[in-house]
């Protein structure tokens, strides 16, 4: 066991999956919440009967999350699902560039139609 189980309180309920997931899940609703947009997600977690299974949350600007460590279990792992997560957050924070250069003479740009 590498790190910890984390129990996830999110709107009513909860959840309990690992550690680097419930990070990253974590840090993903922070990014949405940073470019004010939402994201459905289906996210790996263990079961009242102690299977994995998947549950879907709904991230956003509006979130409200806590994790804490729930020792004790042996953690879930799912590093495909943390990487997915990843690649998603750097989409986010890659944005196309301000040009600042090249309409010096461009008379008659109208720039609200760009």
């Amino acid at each position: 066991m590498d790190g910890f189980m984390k129990r996830i309180h999110y709107a009513s309920g909860s959840l309990l999956t690992g550690d680097a997931i419930a990070d990253v899940l974590l840090r993903y609703a922070a990014a949405l919440a940073s470019n004010r947009t939402a994201a459905e997600v289906s996210a790996p977690a263990v079961a009242e009967a102690g299977d994995v299974t998947e549950v879907m949350l709904v991230l956003g600007p509006a979130s409200q999350i806590l994790a804490e460590n729930a020792p004790g279990i042996e953690e879930l792992v799912d590093d495909e699902f943390v990487a997915a997560l990843e690649g998603k957050m750097a989409a986010l924070t890659s944005r196309a560039g301000f040009v600042t250069s090249g309409t010096e003479e461009s008379d008659g740009l109208d720039l609200d139609l760009l």
